[in-house]
């Protein structure tokens, strides 16, 4: 689950930043939804306080959702390959609010 480890790894990132979870505190409480189709779904949630949780499993009330393989999610997450183009090659799905998917991409950057 090599996603997964990648958006952990941003995610602990962001939670020390004050200036990103100030910024996470307007996305509360949204949540997005990650379906790797080759490994486990998980999903990240805004906290009241700006944080991110990091979640097992699949909800029914994401903002987005991105569903790809685990290593194209991976690449994303990791900055090796730009979601854009993951998305018009047709290596990544997005359902749902796409400027918001677009933003949080730049949200997560910003922790990177």
């Amino acid at each position: 689950m090599a996603s997964h480890d990648a958006i952990k790894d941003l995610v602990s990132r962001f939670n020390v930043k004050d200036d990103l979870k100030n910024d996470g505190k307007a996305w509360s409480p949204s949540k997005f939804q990650f379906k790797p189709t080759d490994a486990s779904a998980y999903y990240i949630l805004f906290n009241q306080d700006g944080s991110i949780s990091l979640n097992e499993g699949e909800t029914t009330d994401a903002k987005t959702t991105f569903t790809a393989a685990d290593q194209v999610l991976e690449d994303i997450l990791s900055g090796k390959l730009a979601g854009v183009k993951a998305f018009l090659f047709g290596k990544l799905k997005v359902a749902g609010d796409l400027a918001s998917a677009q933003k949080l991409v730049a949200l997560l950057k910003r922790a990177g």
